[in-house]
């Protein structure tokens, strides 16, 4: 019996653990994906929602990037009264995340009231199939913030929002728009985009709440 026991638990021991496995398989693809776009970023806009789950991955994993990299300059800027990590992270992490949130939704209005009829999930994929340049930025940024070389990581952590949140969707508008000869001049697009953005983040604000969203603009005033 003791032979048996020994015999059956180096057996276990030698199965290999299917969760570490399965997320060893899931990194695996999503690497792939990633060096995928990095190599050609509008290889997103010939899947759609096909490649939902990655791009949503590449969006939180540029979230939580620039989230670090916004704590290790505020910890630096204020050292003396640093915040602590965990409630800057998870509060910034949520700004962040939804005003994104708010990018996707006006650009799926846009895009299904004057162009294309596509899912939201494939919107997604569109716009987190474009950030893989952007995370190489952000992990850039937060090296430089690490060697306290604070001037040029500051400068690419504004680089990478500027053009995640700002030019990126608008890029994105402009694909959907011309892309369908039904739609409107993508420089209507624009504008409608723009406007759209522009009432819907106005909107976020008072439910978030002024003095969130005040915060958190005053720490991204330290970066220009």
């Amino acid at each position: 019996m003791d032979t048996e026991s020994v015999v059956s638990r180096t057996r276990s021991a030698k199965q290999p653990n299917v969760h570490v496995e399965n997320i060893k398989r899931k990194t695996k693809i999503y690497s792939s994906y990633f060096m995928k776009q990095l190599k050609k970023p509008s290889h997103a806009n010939n899947h759609g929602e096909n490649e939902f789950t990655n791009s949503l991955v590449s969006m939180i994993l540029f979230v939580a990037l620039v989230t670090i990299s916004l704590y290790l300059f505020t910890n630096n800027l204020f050292w003396s009264n640093s915040p602590s990590f965990l409630p800057f992270f998870m509060e910034v992490f949520l700004l962040t995340f939804f005003m994104i949130g708010v990018v996707i939704l006006s650009l799926f209005l846009i895009s299904n009231f004057f162009g294309p009829q596509h899912s939201f999930k494939a919107i997604i994929s569109f716009y987190g199939g474009q950030l893989s340049p952007l995370i190489i930025l952000s992990i850039i940024s937060i090296f430089l913030m690490l060697v306290e070389s604070f001037t040029y990581g500051n400068a690419i952590l504004t680089i990478s929002l500027i053009f995640g949140l700002f030019i990126l969707p608008l890029y994105v508008i402009s694909f959907l728009l011309t892309n369908n000869q039904s739609s409107v001049d993508p420089l209507y697009g624009f504008i409608l985009y723009i406007i759209t953005f522009t009432i819907l983040f106005m909107l976020f604000v008072i439910i978030v709440g002024d003095s969130k969203i005040g915060g958190y603009f005053d720490n991204m005033n330290y970066l220009f």
